[in-house]
């Protein structure tokens, strides 16, 4: 992983983010042209130019990375880039992410935006209202049947041994706080 400078606190001029997007990305260069201005809009709908995007790239081999560099060079990206030297996964990929989050609340998606951005919107008034995590879960999978049972035995499993309170489907994006995130780690 590259290191990032320290970015904790805002520059000298600029305000902290009121809002984080974490995206994990690999082999995405084909959905990135249009998922990081429709990311962009979610957030200015909701913080205004208060936001940022954390990509993080988990080794792609594509041009992912180009992509996002590219799109980096636009001033009013908001577009923040960490780099794996290969593939460590997306859990991985999600920590970077939250670790390089500078945002009050930080939200988490998938590059391509196979479910929808506008949940952040929901998903944040509720941050308003005071709960320190959100999260989205897909209600229905439109996969085959065997994919069906092993998602559904892993949520079974996942549950019984390692967290019961986890729900019985897959979640889709969450939204937290940060001071949550970093004080229930251990």
């Amino acid at each position: 992983m590259n290191e990032l400078p320290d970015e904790s606190q805002p520059r000298a001029g600029k305000q902290r983010p009121q809002l984080s997007i974490v995206v994990p990305v690999y082999f995405n260069e084909a959905s990135l042209p249009s998922t990081i201005p429709e990311l962009a809009r979610v957030a200015r709908g909701i913080a205004g130019e208060a936001f940022e995007l954390v990509f993080v790239d988990d080794g792609s081999r594509d041009q992912s990375f180009a992509v996002l560099e590219e799109h980096q060079r636009d001033p009013t990206s908001h577009l923040r880039i960490v780099k794996f030297t290969r593939n460590f996964g997306s859990m991985v990929a999600i920590q970077a992410g939250l670790a390089a989050a500078r945002g009050a609340a930080v939200g988490i998606i998938a590059a391509d935006l196979q479910d929808p951005p506008e949940l952040f919107t929901e998903m944040h008034a509720k941050w308003r209202e005071g709960i320190k995590c959100i999260y989205a879960v897909r209600a229905n999978r439109d996969e085959g049947r065997l994919k069906k049972f092993l998602a559904n035995t892993f949520y079974a499993v996942l549950r019984r041994y390692a967290l019961p309170g986890y729900p019985r489907a897959a979640l889709i994006s969450a939204l937290l706080t940060v001071r949550w995130w970093t004080t229930s780690r251990g």
